[in-house]
């Protein structure tokens, strides 16, 4: 092999090209690892939530009783179960002796 300028140089691009590329590949591979997959993923939702919620205190801080009528809404929608079990309560507690199977109106126009 001689050593002519020309050769030295295209020896030199290619271990730069050769040092370029492992670099690259190392990159990807730190980037494909799923813990740091992960991280990036929790980072994106946490900025997003976080944008998300800004947004809505400021629409909060814009029209209050609308706010206040969809934390309402909202409210109600969930404690729905809690709520129809206590009507459904006091309804029983409150029927009368036909409405709990005593009597029939059949029962009571034969008589």
């Amino acid at each position: 092999m001689s050593n002519s300028p020309e050769l030295i140089a295209a020896q030199a691009q290619v271990d730069a090209a050769r040092t370029r590329l492992f670099g690259t590949v190392g990159e990807i591979k730190q980037r494909l690892e799923p813990r740091n997959i992960a991280e990036d993923a929790m980072d994106r939702v946490t900025t997003g939530l976080t944008s998300a919620a800004q947004r809505g205190a400021d629409a909060a801080r814009e029209r209050p009783y609308a706010a206040a009528g969809v934390a309402a809404g909202i409210g109600l929608f969930l404690m729905r179960g809690w709520i129809f079990k206590r009507l459904r309560r006091r309804s029983k507690r409150h029927a009368t002796p036909a409405d709990a199977g005593g009597l029939n109106h059949d029962d009571t126009q034969a008589a």
